[in-house]
Parts: C-alpha cells; sequence; structure tokens
C-alpha cells in the first residue's frame, strides 16, 4: 500500500505542490492528471526517492521512506518521462544494467515487451517508442510491486500502446500498484481512480460518465 501524506515542494519562490495526501492500494492504478507544470512529474519524482519534498512523507507497505532511503529502490520501479536509456549501449545491455542478470523473469519481461528481436541493436539507433518499451521493461526487470510511470505511452505506436495496457492489466491482476501520469483518455478511462492536480493541490474525480469532461477542462492546454 502506499501512503502519500501532506507532500510540499517549492520551486524558487513557487509552491509547486501543497498538502498533497492520497493513499493507494494493492492491484489499483491511478491516474494522475492536468495541464503541463502542474506538478505531476515532480510528484512522482518524488514517490520514486529521485526528488526531496519539502514537506510530508510517504510510506511504503508500512514502511517510513524518510527513515531509510533503501525503501525507494526496494518497492518502485520508475519510468520518467525524459529517456532514462544510455544510448551508446545495446537494449541487451541496457536491460544487463538495470538488473536483467539478477533476475529470473528478465525473460519474460523480453517476450512480453517484444524485445527479442532488437536485443544488440545500439539505443540511440531505435525509435522514440521502441526507447519507451525498453524503458518501462527496464524498470519491470526486477518485478518492483509498485510501477511510477510518467506518461507510459507517449511515442508509442497504437499496437504497442494496446500490448503496453494489456500488460498494465495483468501486472494489476498480480496485485501491483501502477502510479501513472497521463493525458491519454483511454488510459484515464481504464484506471481505477483519476487524480487531478491543479495550481499545486488534488482531488478526486469519480464517477466515469461525468469525469472525461471534468478531466478535459483540467489537462487542456491554458
Amino acid at each position: 500500500m502506499i501512503e502519500v501524506s501532506h507532500i510540499k515542494k517549492k520551486y524558487g519562490k513557487k509552491q509547486i505542490l501543497q498538502d498533497i495526501s492520497f493513499q493507494v492500494r494493492c492491484g489499483e492504478c491511478v491516474a494522475v492528471v492536468g495541464k503541463n507544470g502542474c506538478g505531476k512529474s515532480t510528484l512522482l519524482q518524488i514517490m520514486a526517492g529521485i526528488l526531496k519534498a519539502d514537506g510530508g512523507n510517504i510510506r511504503y507497505f508500512g514502511q517510513d521512506t524518510r527513515k531509510n532511503k533503501k525503501i525507494f529502490r526496494k518497492y518502485c520501479g520508475y519510468v520518467p518521462q525524459e529517456n532514462p536509456l544510455m544510448e551508446e549501449l545495446s537494449v541487451k545491455d541496457n536491460l544487463k544494467l538495470w538488473g536483467a542478470g539478477k533476475n529470473a523473469s528478465s525473460e519474460k519481461v523480453i517476450q512480453q515487451f517484444q524485445l527479442e528481436e532488437i536485443l544488440p541493436v545500439p539505443v540511440e539507433k531505435l525509435s522514440g517508442g521502441m526507447k519507451r518499451r525498453l524503458s518501462i521493461a527496464c524498470a519491470l526487470l526486477e518485478w518492483p510491486p509498485i510501477l511510477l510511470l510518467d506518461e507510459p505511452t507517449t511515442a508509442i505506436d497504437i499496437y504497442y500502446q494496446e500490448n503496453v495496457r494489456q500488460w498494465m492489466g495483468e501486472y494489476r491482476k498480480m496485485n501491483g500498484i501502477i502510479v501513472m501520469t497521463t493525458h491519454d483518455e483511454k488510459e484515464i478511462l481504464t484506471a481505477d481512480r483519476c487524480l487531478v492536480m491543479n495550481d499545486g493541490k488534488m482531488l478526486e474525480l469519480d464517477g466515469d460518465d461525468i469525469r472525461m469532461q471534468k478531466i478535459r477542462s483540467y489537462i487542456a492546454a491554458p
């Protein structure tokens, strides 16, 4: 279970996150939406242990991340919006770098994301969509119980978008927790819950019939 309590973050004089609190249960997928610059990526970076919050706390399965920073690594797989891969290395070497040699599930992950044929290819020669698939595969290699995905299907073509969404459904069936930022309506509607970021604050919207109409007003460009 994820417990996010009263998280705050400021850049200079600008308050990006104000008293953000929510919980996510095992097997849930939560979509975090909002306009560009509203703090979605900052929130995920704090949840992944990349950034330090100015206030508040995060607990993963009851464990206080303030007391042990290794908890982030133990429980979280994180896919940032920007490309985290080593461009000069091959797909296979990137997988090794992220821990494929240590985990028996690596072959399953490679097959799931259809990476077999590109294993020897340098990452710099891959398309944006292929890099995105590889990034998600790398985050999943050690089979963490929590996945933090920042715009997971950005630059991926329609076929592989469906592949990624299918995999996300299977992951949730195994009690995995997904927290993702997204502008994709299909992803928002397939999530269990939708949390909207607006002016550094968060609110939750319920009801599929009215949800998308309200969400569009929050994610539309200013």
